[in-house]
């Protein structure tokens, strides 16, 4: 959900920013003021999204890494049994 907010406000945004200066020429620069206010909020809202994805992302990964595999930096614990 929070993947498919992020995608929308960015998209809103980048149209945003894109037409703040036909906005201003055509319509005055008060309205071309206006869609970089809203290119500006829709950005915020991205981050936003991102944020709580980020998040969610994180607790999901937490949650299902109970089992990691053995790696270079984590290598497994051997028993002086073993030798």
């Amino acid at each position: 959900m929070f993947l498919i907010l992020r995608v929308l406000f960015t998209i809103l945004s980048a149209i945003c920013v894109a037409a703040v200066i036909p906005v201003g020429t055509f319509l005055g620069w008060g309205w071309g003021g206006l869609c970089g206010f809203l290119a500006i909020l829709f950005f915020v809202f991205m981050r936003l999204f991102k944020t709580q994805q980020e998040l969610q992302e994180m607790k999901t990964e937490s949650s299902t890494q109970t089992n990691e595999a053995p790696d270079f930096f984590h290598p497994t614990e051997r028993n002086k049994d073993d030798e």
